[in-house]
């Protein structure tokens, strides 16, 4: 029970951390996937910015287009997903990158934007790296 135990523990903490703060940590899912993946920093690092140019092109996007409810939800995970394909199948294979070039799972950065354009990118990106932190240093223990 490697993996499931962070993503059980995430979503815990990160229900508990709504409840008691009432900031999402990018969603429920998110921490745990990111507090599996900071042994390789490069992945939750590039996962955050790949968020971070989902939220601002959909912010553009928006000033031309009603982008908003189930529509900006989708939107999110289109884009998240096309940079994900894009950054590993074009930019990964560029002779500059010595390491693998890697976003976090296919849904996890459109989730992540989604709650940046919910409740601003500066408080959704703190909750994630408090939940985030928290899910690991549980996990730590109970293992």
């Amino acid at each position: 029970m490697g993996q499931e135990l962070y993503i059980i523990a995430g979503i815990f903490i990160s229900l508990l951390f709504i409840e008691l703060a009432g900031v999402s940590p990018g969603g429920i899912i998110v921490p745990g996937y990111i507090a599996l993946s900071l042994q390789r920093p490069q992945e939750a690092l590039l996962t955050a910015g790949a968020a971070l140019c989902i939220t601002l092109v959909i912010k553009l996007l928006s000033r031309f287009f009603f982008v908003f409810g189930r529509r900006r939800f989708a939107l999110s995970i289109l884009l998240g997903l096309t940079l994900k394909l894009f950054m590993e199948h074009f930019i990964a294979g560029l002779p500059v990158f010595q390491t693998d070039v890697r976003i976090i799972g296919w849904l996890i950065p459109g989730i992540i934007a989604n709650d940046m354009l919910k409740q601003g990118m500066v408080r959704t990106t703190l909750a994630m790296g408090a939940v985030s932190s928290l899910t690991l240093l549980a996990v730590m223990v109970l293992q």
